[in-house]
C-alpha cells in the first residue's frame, strides 16, 4: 500500500493521476461511441488506438530526458490498446475470435518487451493493471471462456516478467486482479454448467502464482528480510481455494477432494524444494509443508456431516 501512495504522490504525481483519469476517460468514450455517433466503428476504434500507439511513441522518445513522464504515458499507451483491442472483439464484434486473440497476445509480448526495456516496474503495473481492466470498463457478456482466456493472456505476460524479474508489486497486482475479478465479477460463472470451462482456468492461475512465489524465492533479493513473497505464498492458497469451493459446492465432496488435490500439491512442492541450496527455499519449503498440513486437516471435515 505504502508502494502504490508513494507511486502517485512522489515525483510526477499529477502526471499519473491524469494517466489513470485518461484510461477511464478513453473506456467511457467508447461506450459513448455507440449511442452518440454514427462514423463506421473501424475509424472510430482506428483513431483510439491511434492515440495509444501516439502516447507510447511518445512515450519511448521522451523516457531518455524525462523517464517518470515518458515510462507513464507508455504505460498509459499500452493500457489503451488493451482496452481497445478487447472493446474491438466484445463491445462492437468487429475483430473474429482469432485475430482477436492474436492481437492481445501481440499486445502482451509489447507490454513486456517495454517493461524489460525500461527496467521499470511501474511501467509493468500501469500496463497490466489497464489490460485487466478493460472487461470491467466495456462490459462482458461473452461467456467465461472469453473471460478468463483474455486474464490468462495478460497473466502468462506477468509470468514471462517473472523470469527476469523479481517485481513483487507487480506480482500483487496480477494476483489481485486476477482472483478478486474473477471471484467478485465472475461469480456468475461459477456454476455446475460452467465448471468444465472455468476448471482449467482456475487451475492455470493456480500454477501461474505458485510458480511465481517459487521464482521469486529463486530471484528475489537474497539479503532482504523477506526472500519469500508471503502474500503469494498464502494469498494464492487462500484466494484460490475460495474460489474452487465456489465452483464445486454443487458437486458432493467437491470441497474435499479440492482440499486433498491442493494437500498433495504441497506436499510434492515442499518434496521438491526442501533441499534446494537457494536462501529463500528453505523458508518457502516449510511454507509448503505447513500448507499441506492445513489443506490435509480441512478436508477431513468437508468430507464428514456435521454429526461427525
Amino acid at each position: 500500500v505504502n508502494r502504490v501512495w508513494a507511486w502517485f504522490t512522489g515525483g510526477n504525481a499529477l502526471t499519473r493521476i491524469g494517466v489513470v483519469i485518461l484510461f477511464f476517460g478513453v473506456a467511457f468514450l467508447l461506450k459513448y461511441f455507440t449511442e452518440r455517433f454514427t462514423m463506421p466503428v473501424e475509424l472510430r476504434l482506428a483513431l483510439v488506438a491511434g492515440g495509444g500507439f501516439a502516447l507510447t511513441a511518445l512515450g519511448m522518445r521522451l523516457a531518455a530526458s524525462r523517464p517518470g513522464y515518458g515510462l507513464s504515458l507508455q504505460g498509459a499507451g499500452a493500457g489503451i490498446l488493451y482496452l481497445t483491442a478487447y472493446a474491438a472483439f466484445r463491445l462492437y464484434g468487429v475483430l473474429p475470435e482469432a485475430p482477436a486473440v492474436t492481437l492481445l497476445i501481440a499486445l502482451s509480448a509489447l507490454t513486456v518487451w517495454l517493461a524489460v526495456r525500461n527496467d521499470s516496474q511501474p511501467l509493468a503495473g500501469l500496463a497490466i493493471a489497464g489490460g485487466f481492466l478493460a472487461p470491467v470498463l466495456v462490459g462482458n457478456d461473452g461467456g467465461p471462456l472469453l473471460l478468463f482466456g483474455y486474464f490468462a493472456l495478460l497473466n502468462a505476460a506477468i509470468f514471462a516478467l517473472a523470469w527476469s524479474k523479481a517485481w513483487r508489486v507487480l506480482n500483487a497486482v496480477g494476483f489481485a486482479f486476477t482472483f478478486v475479478l474473477g471471484l467478485v465479477w465472475g461469480r456468475e460463472f461459477y456454476q455446475a454448467e460452467h465448471f468444465a470451462t472455468v476448471q482449467p482456468f482456475l487451475a492455470l492461475f493456480f500454477v501461474y502464482y505458485v510458480a511465481i512465489a517459487i521464482l521469486y524465492a529463486r530471484r528475489g533479493p537474497l539479503a532482504a528480510r523477506d526472500p519469500v513473497d508471503g502474500l503469494l505464498v498464502f494469498g494464492v492458497p487462500l484466494a484460490g481455494f475460495a474460489s474452487q469451493a465456489a465452483l464445486v459446492r454443487e458437486f458432493e465432496y467437491g470441497a474435499a477432494w479440492s482440499a486433498l488435490a491442493l494437500a498433495i500439491v504441497y506436499g510434492l512442492l515442499f518434496l521438491a524444494l526442501r533441499r534446494r541450496r537457494e536462501p529463500g527455499f528453505p523458508l518457502l519449503s516449510r511454507a509448503f509443508l505447513v500448507l499441506a498440513v492445513i489443506f490435509a486437516t480441512i478436508a477431513i471435515p468437508y468430507a464428514l456431516d456435521n454429526r461427525w
